[in-house]
């Protein structure tokens, strides 16, 4: 069994071995991900000089390591926007979310990125029949305000999503799908680095000074210069940000992937090849990979940490209660890596004392991190098309959280009861 993700076996990430620039840049970007890469692209397709930095390589943290799963439900759901913004500021945050899956379909195919991108949809089946009922009343909102193909469906006709027994019904998505995510962000940084963005990695930035005319970037290399600085950072951010620290906070997921099985019997599982999120606290999203070989799921498997062989040991036990068909299948892969949160479980965009920002996707960042990275840019660049319905939204601090979420194992842990005791 491998801990590295499976998408490295045909996408590993690598150096650059770029070097730093002895001038100053237009733009400096911290953070190789979606985010950052598609805000580089972004800006040096409009002239600017960006230099990108990641402590590691490009797209080695949650872009190399998440589902690819491309989605657009947002946390707080259509109604809870509603609820706390009005109609008409939560329908264009939503649409914000259904722009993000046209942006990076579009990016795609304009720089001919090789990532196995197929918009199939997804299906969100309710574990349980309450959950069926909150899911119905936010279809029906999304229904009566917004033009969105999707359906609920019932526990007699989800078979064309996935063949697992006992779902309760759910929701069925037609215009969502999913790629292969660490070819998405190899063929990013292929393109940013085409369109002549300076991407040097690894190296970490360790500390954000000020400059007469902008900013300045420690690194153990030397210092570097830039009149605009985005941090692009996500789950992986620390110390380098105090503002930032205080209102992003990561939280670990796990994924794994199955020994290779036969496509016949991984098309009998997923027919029409369906992303799928289920709704339990702690859900479990899982999918074919790509090549229809493997079956591949993730979830937060331990509440607290684990060796990699405890946290498949689980994931596989989890993998079995869906598909009973897998039982005696061997698991060949399990990783993990960060995504980020933050206490309105929203993304967030925007400025502070002159830096700007891209992040907290909530575990769904594959389409709208590149999506807000472009929108990014176009705010540094003073365009006009960089508004966002999610501009000048509470970005909210927490007295008793300063970088260490602390809290997660306990909310964990009443999740998993909550599961477990169905209520």
């Amino acid at each position: 069994m491998k801990t590295e993700p499976f998408w490295w076996e045909s996408a590993r990430p690598e150096p650059t071995g770029a070097v730093l620039p002895d001038n100053a840049s237009d733009v400096l970007i911290i953070g190789g991900g979606y985010t950052g890469l598609s805000a580089a692209l972004t800006l040096a397709k409009r002239g600017q000089q960006v230099t990108l930095l990641d402590a590691e390589m490009p797209g080695f943290g949650a872009s190399s390591r998440n589902g690819g799963m491309i989605g657009n439900l947002l946390k707080p759901g259509l109604s809870g926007l509603i609820d706390a913004y009005g109609v008409e500021t939560g329908c264009a945050i939503y649409k914000e979310a259904l722009a993000s899956v046209d942006f990076i379909a579009q990016r795609i195919t304009e720089e001919g990125i090789e990532c196995d991108l197929a918009l199939n949809g997804r299906f969100y089946p309710a574990v349980l029949e309450k959950h069926l009922a909150p899911m119905t009343r936010d279809f029906e909102i999304r229904k009566k305000y917004l033009d969105i193909p999707e359906e609920i469906v019932g526990p007699r006709d989800y078979g064309e999503d996935v063949d697992s027994p006992g779902y309760k019904g759910g929701l069925r998505q037609h215009h969502t799908g999913g790629l292969h995510p660490a070819k998405y962000v190899k063929g990013l940084t292929a393109a940013a680095a085409r369109a002549g963005v300076r991407i040097v990695a690894p190296l970490r930035a360790e500390e954000i000074g000020r400059a007469s005319d902008g900013f300045t970037v420690k690194t153990a290399k030397g210092v570097l210069k830039g009149r605009s600085l985005l941090l692009a950072t996500n789950g992986y951010g620390g110390a380098l940000s105090p503002y930032l620290q205080k209102r992003i906070f990561p939280v670990n997921s796990t994924m794994m992937a199955t020994e290779e099985l036969s496509e016949n019997l991984v098309a009998s599982l997923f027919p029409t090849k369906r992303m799928i999120t289920d709704t339990r606290k702690m859900l479990s999203y899982y999918r074919p990979s790509p090549d229809g070989r493997r079956v591949l799921l993730g979830a937060r498997p331990t509440i607290f940490p684990a060796p990699p062989e405890v946290q498949a040991k689980s994931l596989k036990k989890t993998l079995a209660a869906i598909f009973p068909q897998l039982g005696e299948f061997a698991v060949s892969h399990v990783w993990s890596g960060n995504v980020a949160y933050d206490f309105a479980a929203m993304p967030t965009i925007g400025q502070h004392d002159g830096i700007y920002y891209a992040m907290g996707y909530c575990g769904s960042g594959v389409a709208m991190s590149g999506y807000l990275g472009h929108k990014a840019a176009l705010k540094i660049l003073g365009d006009a098309e960089g508004e966002t319905a999610f501009d000048d939204l509470p970005f909210e601090e927490r007295f008793y959280y300063s970088g260490k979420p602390w809290f997660l194992t306990p909310a964990m842990i009443g999740y998993r009861l909550r599961d477990y005791f169905g209520f």
